[in-house]
């Protein structure tokens, strides 16, 4: 199967659907999806095939009088998708930039999809990490099943060729996390600083911490330097944002990023796919094998019976013929 997650910047649907079918994904999880967009977003997907749908918001805003200009995560895919993001998500600043459902794929099982926009703390402090917080206490608590989770974490600052993740909170405290300096935010919001960087660790961090595995590093490696995935509005600033991160029953066949698309300005992040194979008790060539002699078991079957009806219609010719001739000899 294959995934791909884009922050699309809050754009209306235009060329980018153009693009998305050329690439045939079977799940889309889009980030920024504005509210008055959202109706076009789903029908230009279902136009390609794309027809199941969840919107983070639509549970998150229930009852609410929302602006326009609100945005949410948006799950879509080939196969029935179900939402599976009621209560988890209160204690998150914004619940609504957290989605989360379940994927069913035919002859292969349920596939727990998250999605999820982390806000930047330019504007919003403290906030960002509470929404880390939220996402890696339900991801720790999601269990041992098929899980795949994408979107803009908005972090980190720079990634090492080591493997370390650098974070926007790296530089204000000492090394090995003994300092008491603390940070305020714009809102008057004061936290010791290293409670940022766990923040972050807590899901950008590894398999430690919830099961999960970074993609696009299980295909490239650490030596590989860190793709440009995001530019300011003024094209300062590149970043490496947009991540997708898969459990232990996912073979990432590929993984890497469509560039093209934010050089085109369809929107200032590059999307992610990644071509994903659900692993299943047995492996590729045993499955190969099982299957080969199940289907050479049943065309001897078919060849055997074949031949036993081919056999027997000559029987009965022959013996129809014997009689005949045995008739005219008594006559």
């Amino acid at each position: 199967m294959k995934v791909l997650s884009w922050n699309v910047n809050c754009r209306p649907p235009g060329d980018q659907i153009a693009e998305i079918r050329c690439k045939g994904p079977d799940i889309v999880t889009l980030q920024e999806v504005k509210v008055k967009f959202a109706k076009q977003w789903t029908k230009r997907l279902s136009d390609i095939g794309l027809g199941h749908h969840h919107l983070s918001g639509e549970n998150a805003w229930k009852g609410k009088d929302v602006p326009d200009t609100w945005y949410q995560c948006l799950i879509a895919s080939r196969w029935k998708v179900t939402p599976d993001d009621i209560g988890w998500r209160s204690e998150a600043p914004y619940p609504e930039l957290l989605g989360r459902a379940t994927v069913k794929v035919p002859d292969k099982g349920d596939i727990d999809v998250f999605t999820v926009h982390i806000p930047n703390w330019e504007g919003n402090g403290w906030k960002k990490i509470d929404t880390f917080h939220v996402l890696s206490a339900e991801l720790r608590g999601a269990g041992d099943t098929p899980r795949i989770l994408t979107g803009d974490f908005n972090e980190p600052e720079s990634f090492l060729e080591s493997g370390e993740i650098v974070t926007f909170g790296e530089g204000t405290y000492e090394a090995g996390g003994t300092c008491t300096q603390t940070w305020r935010d714009h809102h008057g919001v004061e936290r010791p600083s290293i409670e940022w960087t766990n923040g972050v660790l807590s899901v950008l961090g590894g398999v430690s911490h919830h099961g999960l595995r970074d993609a696009y590093r299980d295909r490239h490696g650490f030596e590989t330097p860190p793709p440009v995935t995001h530019y300011t509005i003024n094209g300062n600033n590149p970043r490496y944002f947009d991540h997708t991160f898969v459990s232990r029953h996912f073979d990432v066949r590929e993984c890497d990023y469509y560039h093209r698309w934010r050089e085109k300005r369809l929107s200032d992040h590059s999307p992610m796919w990644a071509r994903l194979r659900l692993q299943t008790d047995q492996s590729d060539w045993k499955q190969w094998l099982a299957s080969a002699l199940q289907r050479l078991w049943v065309r001897t079957l078919n060849w055997s019976a074949c031949m036993w009806s081919a056999y027997m219609r000559l029987y009965r010719r022959f013996a129809r013929s014997i009689m005949r001739a045995f008739a005219r000899f008594r006559e």
